[in-house]
């Protein structure tokens, strides 16, 4: 009976010896033959809680076909949502043999290590560990020309910078305003790819009608994860604009026709944009008239001056009208601004010139004439000796 155990013994030990003998050198250094040529992590940098695909290539430099037995990935910091590779196979003298896996960040940044693992069948194994960078940074957005006030219903035009900060491209970069009871064009703006370090500038009109804030929500993709930052932009209105077009009225002098005034002066644009359709008249109780009941400027540009000439009627009581200059910005929208004028203590003749009688002078000239031409009569009439 002991004999028999004791050659039970020796048996297993032989076929121990027998397996391990076929991990020895040649085994190893068939093993020693599989190296990583290629590793790729999409997207190359996550965000906290973003999900990433990890494809990690082998091959087979040797002349000998190597098996394995599993291929893993390890790490603390990444949640692996993806099964380990099972019953692989074996990798032939020269072959490739790609594996890919999905996981997911953390709420930490930083560089993290996982360890991708190979398990050979007739050797030992393959650790390698690899670099897989966080970042928290998200697209910078600003407003390169906000206007200090807006003016209700005048648009204006603005531009969102939206620079990338990160490491790695970012995708579908689009900018989505919102901003309820005013006017926006467009409704949305596709940008696409932003490379690293790099920005685009994307225009807005933007119409008032209140002091709702606009916000401009930027989205975009990090790999498969969708990201989003959003810009307030406050909405301030004012009865103009800083910048806008204004005319002032200067070197004005009231004159007295026979039946109405006349007013001349200069009109100057002080502002910092174009006045377009400039238009001069009077307005209640002055009643515009010809030959200029509206004098018709035109544009004036920042800082350029015209004459103008307008004629109304006035009342006996009037003693001050309103002179009215209009104008338009480049939008059409329509503005005018009212300058007092004094009449004085003058008063607009109420007789014109198809009603009014003969002066002195004309009846006496009329006179003299009448009675020179009767002399001349009676003197031809006179009996010649």
């Amino acid at each position: 009976m002991r004999t028999k155990i004791i050659i039970l013994l020796l048996f297993v030990f032989l076929l121990i010896t027998n397996g391990t003998g076929e991990i020895l050198p040649e085994n190893e250094a068939a093993a020693a033959q599989i190296q990583v040529i290629n590793l790729s992590i999409d997207p190359a940098i996550l965000m906290p809680y973003d999900t990433a695909t990890v494809t990690i290539t082998l091959t087979n430099t040797g002349t000998k076909s190597v098996a394995i037995s599993r291929a893993d990935l390890y790490s603390k910091e990444f949640k692996i949502l993806s099964d380990s590779y099972g019953k692989v196979g074996a990798i032939g003298a020269g072959n490739t043999m790609s594996f890919t896996y999905t996981i997911r960040a953390g709420g930490l940044t930083g560089i993290f290590y996982p360890v991708f693992s190979v398990d050979f069948r007739d050797a030992n194994f393959l650790r390698y560990p690899f670099r897989v960078l966080v970042q928290e940074n998200q697209l910078e957005v600003s407003v390169l020309n906000k206007p200090e006030t807006f003016v209700p219903g005048k648009k204006e035009e603005l531009i969102i910078h939206v620079g990338n900060p990160r490491d790695n491209p970012v995708t579908s970069v689009t900018v989505v305003p919102r901003g309820p009871g005013h006017e926006i064009t467009p409704t949305s703006f596709f940008s696409g790819v932003l490379a690293p370090d790099s920005s685009v500038d994307i225009p807005f009109s933007v119409t008032p009608y209140g002091e709702t804030p606009i916000e401009f929500t930027v989205q975009y993709q990090n790999g498969i994860n969708q990201h989003e930052v959003t810009y307030t932009l406050p909405v301030e209105t004012g009865k103009k604009s800083r910048k806008q077009a204004d005319t002032i009225l200067s070197n004005v002098q009231v004159d007295i026709e026979k039946d109405h005034f006349r007013v001349t002066g200069d009109v100057t644009n002080s502002g910092l944009e174009t006045a377009n359709a400039v238009l001069i008249t009077t307005a209640e109780p002055a009643v515009p008239v010809f030959p200029f009941k509206v004098y018709a400027v035109g544009a004036l540009k920042p800082d350029d001056f015209s004459s103008f000439e307008v004629t109304f009627h006035a009342g006996e009581n009037v003693t001050e009208i309103p002179l009215r200059a209009s104008f338009k910005d480049d939008d059409g929208n329509e503005f005018f601004s009212d300058t007092m004028v004094e009449l004085g203590d003058s008063h607009e003749p109420k007789a014109k010139p198809d009603e009014e009688g003969l002066s002195p002078v004309i009846i006496g000239v009329l006179v003299v004439i009448a009675l020179g031409v009767a002399g001349i009569v009676l003197h031809s009439r006179r009996p010649r000796g």
